[in-house]
């Protein structure tokens, strides 16, 4: 979580880079987030609304994981997806087609399919992730909250991904909104959304890994190559900015599974894995995935042209 502070603190470098390449003047890009951040700071308000939410739902999966297993929450975070397009839906009035519904349940398919490995035996650890070893989650009794209830964990560890899914769409379409709204510069929010963030998240870094912290230090583990990936971190919410400005969330959706597919092919030809048949399987259904949202767009009914009817008369002698 400590290395979320840091990729927020490259998107603060990173905003302040690009808008001085859009202004051509590092005085201007100065004046130009005063203005947007103080002067009106109602609309900067508006930015932590997000900021803030994404760090609860941040929370939320880190605590989900002390109660789930782990491939079951890597099934029910895909959940998001459908939520952002609810939210969509519900908030932006978006229109769309039941193929466009049903290839966002493939897309969730595809992204589980192409994440999920089966432990060889029965182990302590929970392992997810296909051949490229992407993600693996160390499953151990311990649970963060109390429960005087004596509710179920996995219970409460489905409710936290439930409201963290929801949470994640309603933040994904907020910010869109905003971004779709506002007069001002891209760069200017992703600026005010990243100054947030950065104290925001370095909380919830004390809150779950306050033990660490104290033993390690802050940074402890950090090299040249984390910094980089955090780097790319930053350099993806620039990516993300554009996607929420010029297209959408669902969009951005889509374009995240890609990029999963896709990094598990460069993978393969990178680390000599072989590939099995989940990744095979997954990547195809991604791509289907792509294609059905892509070429069935919703369509009005004064849109659809009914076929006429044959004129009899013109074949009258």
């Amino acid at each position: 979580s400590v290395g979320l502070v840091v990729g927020e603190a490259f998107k603060l470098l990173l905003s302040v880079f690009f808008l001085t390449y859009e202004l051509k003047s590092f005085p201007k890009a100065m004046k130009a987030l005063y203005i947007s951040t103080f002067v009106h700071w109602k609309d900067t308000l508006n930015t932590g609304i997000p900021a803030f939410l994404y760090a609860i739902q941040n929370l939320l999966f880190q605590y989900a994981i002390s109660y789930l297993d782990a491939t079951v929450l890597l099934v029910t975070q895909q959940l998001k997806i459908l939520t952002t397009a609810l939210f969509a839906v519900l908030i932006l009035k978006s229109k769309l087609s039941g193929v466009q519904w049903i290839s966002m349940v493939v897309l969730i398919i595809g992204i589980i399919l192409i994440q999920w490995k089966v432990p060889e035996s029965k182990k302590s650890d929970s392992v997810v992730g296909n051949g490229t070893e992407i993600a693996k989650v160390v499953k151990e009794d311990f649970y963060p909250l109390p429960n005087p209830l004596h509710i179920p964990p996995q219970i409460i560890g489905l409710v936290m991904v439930f409201i963290g899914t929801i949470l994640s769409g309603f933040s994904g379409i907020f910010l869109e909104k905003i971004f779709k709204k506002t007069s001002q510069s891209i760069w200017c929010l992703n600026f005010q959304l990243a100054a947030f963030s950065v104290p925001v998240f370095f909380c919830v870094s004390v809150i779950t890994d306050s033990s660490k912290i104290d033993e390690k230090g802050l940074f402890a583990g950090f090299d040249w190559w984390v910094i980089a990936v955090y780097f790319l971190y930053g350099l993806h919410g620039m990516v993300v900015a554009l996607l929420l400005k010029h297209a959408s969330s669902i969009l951005k959706c889509f374009a995240s599974g890609f990029v999963i597919a896709s990094t598990a092919i460069v993978s393969i030809f990178l680390f000599n894995i072989i590939p099995n048949l989940l990744l095979i399987f997954g990547t195809s259904i991604i791509l289907l995935a792509v294609y059905l949202y892509s070429s069935f767009p919703y369509k009005k009914k004064s849109d659809i042209t009914l076929p006429q009817k044959c004129d009899n008369s013109s074949l009258e002698p």
